[in-house]
């Protein structure tokens, strides 16, 4: 759990509350498994309880934190399988969009592609974990939202933040360098609406995640 010298100001409302422990979750500060206290998120966040707990709440309605009843509060520990799983039918739609759909992207479309990139380079830049991973999420929903298929979207909009605590790249998975080079290869490919060659790219990525998501936990 952070710690600060002294409590932050009360100045947090709850969708900073969620941002920040989310961050913390996507970055690893918050690790698998970790026991989370209000009276600890209260002092660290500077903020009152029900911000918090409606943060928590939301985090998990979306499976990232686990609540039980006059048990506990944790972080969601590692489920390989059902990670594995995930990792599986979410790229699996993200290869799917690409490979059918990348000659209807608009070119609005294809600018928010662009600027979504912008934002991996800049967290990659940066050092900033917790960035990268949603903007590694907010980039291939963009991707996804392509799709006129709405149980697609829906599915991969639902599973992808879940997942994005093992899709940000980490020493297990791949360096934050080599995903950019991979994300600006796909952008390249689908600017020329060469689905297969996306298709191809994105296959790759994912493929190489979840061997190297599975072979550290194994």
């Amino acid at each position: 759990m952070p710690t600060t010298d002294a409590p932050q100001p009360r100045r947090l409302l709850r969708d900073d509350v969620y941002d920040t422990i989310l961050g913390a979750i996507l970055d690893g500060t918050l690790e698998p498994g970790e026991i989370l206290h209000d009276e600890e998120l209260m002092t660290w966040l500077g903020s009152s309880r029900t911000p918090i707990r409606e943060a928590l709440n939301r985090l998990a309605e979306e499976d990232v934190v686990e609540l039980v009843p006059h048990r506990h509060t944790r972080v969601a520990p590692v489920n390989v399988a059902a990670i594995n799983e995930g990792l599986f039918v979410t790229g699996a739609i993200h290869e799917h969009v690409a490979r059918s759909n990348s000659a209807d992207l608009t070119d609005d479309q294809i600018a928010e592609l662009g600027r979504q990139l912008s934002r991996v380079d800049e967290a990659v830049n940066g050092d900033d974990l917790a960035a990268l991973g949603q903007a590694i999420r907010e980039y291939f929903l963009v991707v996804v939202r392509a799709s006129p298929n709405s149980v697609l979207r829906t599915k991969a909009e639902t599973m992808s933040l879940q997942l994005v605590r093992f899709l940000t790249p980490r020493e297990n998975l791949r360096t934050p360098q080599q995903a950019l080079e991979f994300l600006r290869a796909i952008t390249a490919a689908l600017e020329d609406r060469d689905g297969e060659r996306a298709g191809d790219l994105i296959h790759e990525l994912h493929a190489t995640t979840r061997s190297n998501f599975l072979e550290f936990y194994r």
